[in-house]
């Protein structure tokens, strides 16, 4: 597929990021419009692609996400994260997104998941540390709760400040 001419809106927190697959996404032909935060709908006047991350600052790219794909819902979304899980790339599916990566990306893996025909292959089963089952399981909750701390932590059956502690810690490797 040509990716010559096509509009990417991405949308990326990380200022060095952002700027470096600004920089090789338009070497490689394409019009990238970024922002550092999630846009007003009404700043964009059309997309064909959209590279979101998951969560920009404060904000949750879902319902960026959910918002862009009822203005644009022929709009291409992949939606990336430093902190992925399989809860998230789920909801992330639910809502419209053909791809999830996690980060660290590069540009031939942001072309390839806008790209490839495959998406949704069966992946090959690996095993999954205990710590990264729980870190995806609290995911899930606190998918499930909207977001809302005190209320998924609650589900888990901690007090929300521990629940914190286990969200601050790094995400297991494996």
């Amino acid at each position: 597929m040509d990716i010559k001419g096509k509009k990417l809106l991405l949308v990326e927190d990380d200022r060095n990021l952002r700027e470096v697959l600004t920089e090789e996404l338009q070497d490689r032909g394409m019009m990238v419009t970024s922002f550092e935060q999630t846009p007003s709908l009404t700043q964009i006047t059309e997309a064909e692609w959209a590279l979101l991350d998951l969560r920009v600052g404060s904000e949750n790219g879902l319902q960026f996400l959910k918002d862009l794909k009822e203005k644009f819902p022929e709009v291409k979304v992949v939606m990336m994260s430093g902190f992925g899980s399989v809860a998230s790339a789920v909801k992330a599916m639910q809502l419209g997104a053909h791809s999830f990566i996690s980060k660290p990306v590069t540009p031939d893996m942001i072309i390839k998941a806008f790209t490839d025909q495959n998406v949704g292959e069966e992946v090959p089963e690996q095993e999954i540390s205990l710590a990264r089952m729980e870190r995806e399981y609290i995911d899930y909750v606190l998918q499930s709760s909207d977001g809302n701390i005190t209320q998924a932590a609650k589900k888990l059956g901690l007090h929300r400040q521990s629940l914190q502690r286990k969200l601050r810690k790094n995400i297991p490797n494996k």
